[in-house]
């Protein structure tokens, strides 16, 4: 498992985790973890380049597994040994793997672009060094992975795609303080109290956690939940 980020574990503490792989079966398994305990043996299928997903969450804090972006990695391209290292970079790729895995199929060219056989190299390096913003390279999750994806099994991987889903900027009066994001890239906000907040807002619901309590984010409006 990756280290959370500090600003994660000053807040939060120490995470549960939800782990998500596909077996030698091709079928999706998940396994709940409570803090510090070793992570078992998986049986990952090795035919082909697969993912595992790591997602922590905080119970007691109501943060269910999905409410934080998750750590991956995609083997066999992580594994070293009988070790898999999961990283928060590799938590897009795996995103990535499962949406195509998913995305609906209506030709028999979609048929084939099947997420063991995208260049999952050459997709890091294009995440990393390529010739995208820097705001996406900075924070990987802002692009619709789920839209890029359903496009890229509809009609082939076109980098040109990987851009920052539309947004805008919401106020949130009253809300200052200091806030941590779902993003384990994005750095925390430390405002005054009782300042308003300007963040980002998506079509997709965005979480943003403080001591007092989770906010919920959209372009549709937001919610505070003590």
């Amino acid at each position: 498992m990756p280290d959370l980020p500090p600003h994660w574990e000053e807040l939060l503490g120490e995470a549960h985790w939800q782990l998500q792989w596909v077996d030698k079966n091709a079928t999706w398994q998940y396994m709940d973890l409570m803090p510090g305990v070793e992570i078992p043996d998986l049986a990952i299928m090795q035919e082909w380049a697969s993912p595992v997903i790591a997602y922590p969450y905080w119970p007691y804090r109501m943060l269910l597994p999905g409410s934080f972006r998750p750590a991956g990695a995609i083997f066999p391209w992580d594994a070293s040994g009988s070790k898999i290292q999961l990283s928060w970079r590799a938590g897009v790729d795996a995103i990535f793997w499962k949406e195509l895995a998913a995305a609906e199929r209506t030709s028999e060219a979609a048929e084939g672009r099947l997420p063991w056989y995208l260049d999952w190299q050459r997709f890091r390096e294009l995440l990393l060094t390529g010739n995208i913003s820097l705001e996406v390279r900075q924070n990987p999750w802002l692009p619709d992975w789920k839209d890029i994806a359903q496009r890229t099994v509809q009609s082939g991987f076109y980098s040109s795609r990987i851009s920052p889903r539309s947004h805008v900027e919401m106020e949130v009066e009253g809300m200052g303080g200091y806030w941590i994001n779902s993003s384990p890239f994005v750095l925390p906000i430390d405002q005054e109290a009782g300042s308003s907040l300007i963040l980002r807002a998506a079509t997709e619901p965005d979480t943003w956690v403080s001591k007092d309590g989770v906010l919920r984010i959209a372009r549709s409006g937001w919610i505070f939940m003590e």
